[in-house]
């Protein structure tokens, strides 16, 4: 149903383990399924994502109204293709505003890494603070290496 409303799946799984290894492998995801999977109930398998997914159960009302968890989002059936779309792109929507909020931050030794590899900058080759940052990103691109490893590898040189 989800492919022929143009919804692209990357994968299909029949147990909460498949559902699990799959958002492992993506990263995060927009997870759709039915209040039960063959090892695992759909409220069980939102401990398990512990907000690595976003969920939406599609089942009967009294099934619904088992599963408590405010995170799973929840649809009765049945569900046309419209409405069945339209909450997967919302969901997808939502899915991908939360991974942009958990982009990895700098630790304060990478900072400080960083900091230093542009005073060093700095002083030997005479860089502003700004030209000494984008010397360290340019190198960082050029390496396919993350800017405090480019920094530690110009102290260390």
């Amino acid at each position: 149903m989800l492919e022929r409303a143009g919804v692209p799946v990357r994968f299909r799984c029949r147990s909460g383990a498949e559902v699990l290894r799959a958002v492992k492998t993506m990263g995060s995801g927009a997870v759709i399924c039915g209040h039960k999977l063959t090892d695992m109930s759909a409220q069980r398998l939102a401990h398990e994502l512990n907000g690595q997914a976003k969920l939406l159960v599609l089942a009967k009302q009294n099934q619904l109204d088992m599963i408590d968890d405010p995170d799973v989002f929840k649809l009765q059936i049945p569900i046309s293709s419209g409405e069945l779309r339209g909450s997967v792109s919302i969901l997808i929507q939502l899915d991908e505003i939360s991974a942009r909020s958990h982009i990895p931050q700098r630790t304060e030794e990478e900072k400080h890494v960083i900091e230093k590899a542009k005073e060093l900058l700095m002083e030997s080759r005479g860089f502003s603070e700004e030209q000494a940052h984008r010397y360290l990103q340019k190198r960082s691109m050029e390496t396919g290496m993350k800017l405090a490893d480019t920094a530690r590898q110009i102290l260390d040189i």
